[in-house]
């Protein structure tokens, strides 16, 4: 498995978001409109490359908390932007937010979200900026009752707030919570599924639809039980069907320890 990293910058350390007591609000600052700027510049980078590392869709228990990460990469295969696919769970908030990179580093964040927290459900667009440092210098958003309608309005200064890329880049990644053990098999459908992750039955886990059997298969299936947990490497693809149901397919693996 190759291990994805943005380029340049040292690992981001995962951090609370950092609030002041009195939440400041920043109202404009020097450099604004060229971070602007450059957030278009990497969309247009992106979507001409068309180079994309996704992570495996991961879920966890019942309350319907997930994760699926997208890194987009330019022509030099340097991921410049971070997606996060996500939802906390039944009844909480779900939606996407967006890291745009320099030096590895997040310069602007982008969280749209449906909130629910509060006694009226809204759609929220957050968007922040960092400085070189990783402290953020200017939260803005809008919010409405609708998507449609809160694209329509202007952004407002808001209290400062962050959100750390740490979590994305280890399901990018498969690392800690979202490692890949062997889970067992699932069959539905007349289909055979390979569950991977966490080797904890309350972690994050996920679905690879098996339509081959190769060496690593044949021996998993010979004894589910003995090879529960262990650590394994594999090689999947996104697929729609046309109904468009989205589902990930087992392209092909080994453990982790060969």
């Amino acid at each position: 498995m190759l291990v994805l990293t943005a380029c340049g910058g040292a690992a981001e350390k995962e951090q609370p978001a950092k609030k002041t007591e009195k939440a400041e609000v920043v109202v404009s600052f020097k450099n604004e409109v060229e971070m602007d700027n450059r957030v278009v510049e990497i969309d247009a980078i992106v979507n001409q490359a068309g180079i994309v590392a996704s992570s495996l869709y991961y879920s966890k228990g019942e309350a319907g908390e997930s994760i699926q990460v997208d890194g987009h990469m330019n022509s030099e295969n340097h991921i410049l932007k971070i997606e996060e696919f996500f939802s906390e769970g039944n009844g909480k908030n779900s939606g996407r937010r967006l890291y745009y990179l320099n030096d590895g580093k997040p310069f602007v964040t982008v969280e749209q979200f449906d909130d629910v927290t509060g006694a009226k459900p809204q759609f929220v667009d957050r968007v922040s900026y960092y400085d070189e440092k990783g402290k953020v210098i200017k939260t803005k958003e809008r919010r409405g009752d609708y998507q449609e309608v809160v694209e329509t309005m202007k952004y407002k200064p808001v209290g400062l707030s962050g959100i750390s890329m740490a979590r994305a880049m280890r399901a990018l990644n498969q690392e800690k919570e979202f490692e890949t053990t062997f889970q067992g098999f699932i069959d539905s459908d007349q289909m055979s599924y390979m569950s991977v992750g966490e080797n904890n039955p309350d972690g994050f886990h996920s679905a690879l639809r098996c339509d081959f059997k190769d060496p690593l298969i044949m021996t998993l299936s010979s004894n589910q039980e003995k090879y529960i947990g262990k650590k394994l490497r594999v090689n999947y693809q996104k697929h729609t069907d046309q109904s468009g149901f989205e589902f990930q397919v087992y392209l092909g693996g080994e453990f982790a320890d060969e």
